[in-house]
Order: C-alpha cells, then sequence, then structure tokens
C-alpha cells in the first residue's frame, strides 16, 4: 500500500549493483524502508533514486508487525503512533535534501541545470 514502510533487521538489501531492486520497491510505493543496517550496494542506490532509508537498530528490534508508524525525512525521527516510542536513526538527516530532490542523481541534475 502506499507509503507502507518496510521495517527490517540486519544487512537488508536485494538485488546486484544495479538499481533495479530499489526501484522496484519504491515503484511499489513504499515511503521508507527502517533497518538496523543495509547492504552496502542497495544503500547507495536508494540513495541514487531517492527511497528513504533508516538506520536504527532500536526501531528494527522494537517496531512490530502492523505497527503504525511516522517518520520525519527531514530529521529522519521515526515515531511509533501505536506506544508513543520515538527513535533516532543513526545518520539523522544526512540525505534529507538529496531524499526532497528526488534521490541524490535528481538532486545532482536540477542544482547542476540551475547553475
Amino acid at each position: 500500500m502506499a507509503g507502507d514502510i518496510i521495517v527490517a533487521g540486519r544487512n537488508f538489501g536485494c538485488g546486484s549493483s544495479r538499481e533495479h531492486a530499489p526501484l522496484a520497491i519504491k515503484s511499489s510505493g513504499v515511503g521508507a524502508i527502517i533497518a538496523s543496517s543495509f547492504a552496502r550496494i542497495f544503500y547507495r542506490s536508494s540513495y541514487n533514486i531517492g527511497l528513504p532509508l533508516l538506520e536504527s537498530v532500536d526501531a528494527s528490534e522494537r517496531i512490530g508487525d502492523g505497527e503504525r508508524l511516522e517518520v520525519d525525512l527531514g530529521t529522519g525521527m521515526i515515531k511509533s503512533l501505536d506506544r508513543g516510542d520515538s527513535f533516532q536513526p543513526v545518520h539523522p538527516g544526512i540525505h534529507a535534501e538529496a531524499r526532497r530532490g528526488g534521490g541524490l542523481v535528481e538532486y545532482i541534475r536540477k542544482n547542476k541545470l540551475n547553475k
């Protein structure tokens, strides 16, 4: 469902060095992925296309199936609407500007064309 959030465990990632795997996830309407860690190539490919990834061991371990979440992509703050818990990711907001621009590729394209 559009806006759903995937909550995963350690070393989440799939696919190859191509961006097809994160593109498929993003195209399905997933709004963000929260995991305790990500596979390096998957992380970079997701960042390039603007699929929000939030790395948090606490959130990954404590968020339950079907739990309603609110994610602030500007700060990276994750909040459980069911329990009121909040989780700060490892890299809060570090890629927020590129995410707002549609990913690193779009961000560079827009900024390069505007100069």
